[in-house]
């Protein structure tokens, strides 16, 4: 097609196990600030090692049933993103992916806190989403040092040519109202705005149609 610039993962670095203790801190510095975790691991006696926990989740999900990949092998930034088929992240799916031990480091009151959303997230996302094939994106996260630079664009760019090349939708969840404007550029829409029950915390809701 004339005019359309097509962008492979292969300008990506993709992510190995190895990469794993980077690509957490990576994440956990561009998520430092966000409200909605700020509540959820609010009771953590050791905040740092659950969030680092946390973190390592989807990263070990995302290999095994989806794609992880990362600007370069420095990872400045660093996204996660599955089939929708895998979007619900399992016991079973953390079990497979070696992730489930992670999750039971946690204290009771984050296990639960992560229960709400997630029991919540999962019914409206197969409901916004229903009959519409979509990747899910699960993570994507920049190191604040180097945000507002293109390497969340360049790495979302990536992601939505492989959505247009498979004719899929790409669909993700933005805790953050400032997150929006980013999202938008990048043509996905608002569905829906969720407040987490009991956690009385924002959820905005997002897809963009195939190209």
């Amino acid at each position: 097609m004339t005019g359309v610039i097509l962008i492979s993962t292969s300008s990506l670095y993709r992510l190995t196990k190895e990469d794993i203790p980077k690509a957490v801190a990576c994440l956990k510095d561009a998520f430092k600030d966000d409200p909605l975790w700020a509540v959820v691991f609010k009771k953590e006696p050791d905040r740092d090692k659950s969030l680092s926990g946390f973190f390592t989740i989807p990263l070990l999900y995302g290999m095994k049933f989806g794609k992880v990949y990362a600007k370069s092998p420095e990872i400045e930034g660093v996204a996660v993103w599955v089939p929708g088929k895998h979007a619900n992240m399992t016991m079973w799916g953390m079990l497979r992916s070696g992730g489930l031990s992670y999750g039971m480091k946690m204290g009771k009151e984050t296990i639960s806190n992560l229960s709400i959303i997630s029991n919540q997230l999962g019914p409206d996302r197969k409901r916004l989403m229903e009959n519409n094939p979509y990747k899910y994106l699960t993570m994507i996260g920049v190191l604040s040092q180097v945000q507002g630079k293109g390497l969340g664009s360049r790495i979302m760019n990536t992601i939505k040519e492989e959505c247009d090349r498979e004719g899929v939708h790409l669909y993700l969840e933005t805790e953050k109202e400032d997150n929006l404007p980013f999202y938008e550029k990048h043509g996905l829409t608002v569905l829906e705005k969720v407040v987490f029950k009991k956690i009385n915390m924002p959820m905005w809701l997002m897809a963009r149609k195939p190209q």
